[in-house]
């Protein structure tokens, strides 16, 4: 997607659908960075233990700066009745997530209240997410917004310079992307 006449970028994905080989990582043509969100869905088994590490990273990751969470939804199946747990939350940059995700762990009235609301806002949405998880199971999805790329996009704008890639990579060290710098820089910076 081009927005803004902005050149497009590439993203890599580890383990994404069509890979041959397990953890491999593959190109997804995306918009440039500014544009894009990284959704994060993590699943739990019937064994998982919430204890308020997950509301914790939340709370840890927006204080810094770097990262604003857009949305968070959890839904989970209780093991007996089968019945869902949800919530959906918008975040406003602000650590405006925490309180909320705290009281649906919390108190039970307010898991209740917090479940009516996100089913009567995303009822097909959520209950087939609902009615993929095991008994006991459990999904947390994130959608957050990497601004910490708009200090550099920034930056490299006033300078005379535009990206020419925005990558997640699996690599530790440039020396390893090589053929990735190569493909980029034929874009030619100037």
């Amino acid at each position: 997607m081009v927005q803004g006449g902005v050149s497009q970028a590439w993203t890599h994905h580890r383990g994404a659908a069509g890979s041959s080989h397990p953890g491999e990582a593959i190109a997804r043509r995306v918009g440039h960075p500014r544009f894009v969100k990284q959704l994060l869905l993590y699943g739990f088994g019937p064994q998982a233990d919430f204890e308020g590490r997950l509301v914790g990273a939340l709370e840890r990751l927006e204080s810094g700066g770097a990262l604003r969470i857009l949305d968070v939804l959890f839904v989970r199946r209780d093991a007996d009745s089968g019945d869902l747990d949800a919530i959906d939350l918008h975040g406003d940059g602000a650590g405006g997530v925490v309180a909320p995700l705290l009281n649906f762990r919390l108190d039970e009235g307010e898991r209740r209240r917090a479940t009516e609301r996100t089913l009567r806002a995303n009822a097909d949405v959520v209950r087939a997410l609902g009615a993929a998880l095991d008994p006991g199971g459990a999904l947390a999805a994130v959608l957050v917004d990497h601004v910490w790329s708009d200090v550099l996009d920034d930056a490299a704008s006033r300078s005379g310079g535009r990206l020419l890639a925005g990558d997640f990579v699996g690599a530790t060290a440039l020396s390893e992307l090589g053929p990735e710098l190569l493909a980029a820089a034929g874009h030619r910076a100037g």
